[in-house]
């Protein structure tokens, strides 16, 4: 798979950042604060309706292509439809639709079909699926919201109905978390941390989950590993990894959110950190978290993660560096 020299989504921000202006109306940093997360769906100006059939936010989780097996993180939703229609997420205008060709964020989840839309507020709604087809009407300018913009061909009704949508910040310049806009997901099931791993040169401690074992290792940098997931709520619903928590030895060594990735010529920039995405997850689908000097003593690492709805699991891990 050939890469473009700069992706399509910078040509659209840069236009789009021309006509809306400089001020963002959601985010003006990387990790949004909680009277952002806890704006209207009118203040936030876009609108995404989950559907009770269920929605899959993936934002920022590990994944993997697909043909080539190499990972990269999530940047969207995947939305079962309640039909066979595919919803305008708020009125605008259509800005460009693509046929059978990878949308070029440098992550692309298949190649799909695809339609964008410009909303008023400044955000863009991209909509894809492989089977995504486009009506005579929606290639009019402009939409309004809850409007059918396309249709998903299936062998299977509505069974199998659903599209994939990812938002897009055009006066940030960020791709969001759509789960920012939802206004209906009803999550209560909490993350769970499937595995956390010390590596280090080919090294690997795995902590042992189910047992309370006070583990050794050898003195030096080690970078930290984990595999969360997020269990679906009744209905199907996920709302998706949010937040990391890391305090070692009584000190926060990281507290970041997945409220947006910065999109860059590299790729897709999550945590804050610096793009492409694929270096914080590794092909067992594992996250890739930072690299730390680990002294000789006695040492404490609590890794708390959160969905977000604020669901949080957490595990505490007390090993010895010789």
């Amino acid at each position: 798979m050939s890469k473009p020299s700069r992706p399509l989504w910078a040509a659209v921000f840069f236009a789009l950042f021309l006509f809306f202006g400089q001020d963002s109306s959601l985010l003006r940093a990387q990790n949004a604060d909680s009277e952002t997360e806890s704006a209207t769906a009118m203040e936030k100006g876009i609108d995404i309706l989950v559907p009770s059939a269920g929605v899959i936010v993936d934002f920022g989780v590990p994944k993997r292509f697909d043909l080539t097996g190499g990972s990269y993180l999530g940047g969207g939703v995947q939305v079962q439809s309640r039909t066979l229609d595919v919803p305008a997420s708020g009125e605008g205008i259509l800005l460009f639709s693509q046929q059978q060709d990878f949308l070029q964020t440098s992550f692309p989840r298949s190649r799909d079909n695809l339609i964008a839309l410009a909303h008023p507020s400044g955000f863009v709604s991209v909509y894809s699926s492989p089977s995504l087809s486009f009506p005579d009407g929606v290639m009019k300018n402009e939409v309004t919201n809850d409007q059918p913009i396309g249709s998903i061909g299936t062998a299977r009704g509505t069974a199998d109905a659903s599209y994939y949508l990812r938002i897009a910040d055009t006066r940030s310049r960020l791709l969001v978390n759509p789960a920012l806009f939802a206004t209906s997901m009803i999550d209560r099931a909490a993350p769970r941390i499937e595995e956390v791993s010390l590596i280090r040169d080919g090294f690997e401690l795995k902590a042992e989950l189910a047992r309370r074992l006070l583990q050794r290792l050898a003195q030096g940098d080690y970078r930290l590993a984990v595999r969360l997931y997020d269990p679906s709520y009744a209905g199907g619903v996920v709302s998706g990894l949010f937040r990391i928590k890391i305090v070692l030895d009584g000190q926060v060594v990281a507290d970041r959110k997945f409220d947006s990735a910065q999109n860059t010529d590299q790729g897709l920039g999550f945590l804050g950190l610096q793009a492409p995405s694929f270096q914080l997850a590794d092909n067992d689908g594992r996250f890739l978290l930072g690299s730390r000097f680990l002294a000789r003593g006695n040492h404490s690492l609590e890794l708390t993660v959160y969905d977000f709805n604020g669901n949080a699991g957490s595990f505490l891990w007390r090993f010895i560096v010789e």
